[in-house]
């Protein structure tokens, strides 16, 4: 019987948040934000290990706080990409010399720290029955279409049925087999700038299962990510 891995994507540098720490690291409340992600991965009892691909240069760090805050499932760390395709390519290998083919691997964003063990649990069940598992959401908003937007605005004439959209989180899962499987086939057709798994698989010609998050798996991104955290902490820590 294989093995459930939570694989945290931890490479990238969030420009988008200005500041001086990438946003994976920056404390909230006295604790990395990594450390919330793996704290949500530790308990899921459905989590066997947890892999991290590192940006490079922050590994001694994250062994640290690993170890102070009793992350004792986190075996394998990696470093991470110059893309996230990049990063992702680096945990599969990590994982390919480390696990086996048959072993489940929940690819997970590192700023997603309030995944919930359900949706890690719904993603075990979707992997073992089709195969895949895609956490998303279904879209709520109007959505209009536009081909040029900016930061002053963009203009649109086009309205898209919000019925037939839905929108991606993470985590993102799948057998290590077919993870190995996906990055390979795009090395021979040349796909080097995917930016999800799900995006990957769908160019690859696969057909991916939805599993449904919620609407506390958000990905930190922006500055006021930082304050939405804070409150749905202090809400969790009420309770």
């Amino acid at each position: 019987m294989g093995m459930n891995i939570g694989l945290l994507i931890a490479g990238g540098v969030g420009r988008r948040m200005e500041m001086n720490v990438p946003k994976q690291f920056l404390q909230v409340e006295g604790k990395p934000v990594i450390m919330y992600t793996l704290e949500s991965f530790q308990r899921c009892a459905d989590i066997d290990a947890i892999a991290v691909v590192c940006l490079k240069g922050w590994e001694d760090e994250l062994k640290k706080w690993a170890a102070e805050f009793g992350i004792t499932k986190l075996k394998y760390i990696t470093a991470g990409g110059a893309t996230g395709m990049e990063s992702l390519r680096n945990g599969m290998n990590l994982l390919r010399e480390n696990c086996n083919d048959d072993d489940v691997i929940i690819i997970h964003d590192a700023v997603r720290p309030l995944v919930s063990c359900d949706i890690i649990k719904r993603n075990i069940e979707a992997v073992e029955k089709y195969g895949t598992a895609i956490t998303s959401l279904p879209a709520t908003e109007a959505i209009l279409y536009s081909e040029e937007h900016n930061e002053q605005g963009a203009e649109s004439s086009n309205v898209i049925d919000r019925n037939n959209i839905i929108k991606t989180q993470t985590p993102q899962s799948l057998r290590l087999s077919k993870f190995v499987w996906a990055h390979n086939e795009a090395i021979k057709r040349g796909i080097t700038d995917t930016v999800a798994t799900c995006t990957l698989l769908i160019e690859l010609g696969e057909k991916v299962h939805i599993v449904w998050g919620d609407e506390m798996n958000f990905k930190i991104t922006t500055p006021e990510h930082i304050e939405l955290l804070k409150a749905y902490l202090k809400v969790r820590d009420c309770k």
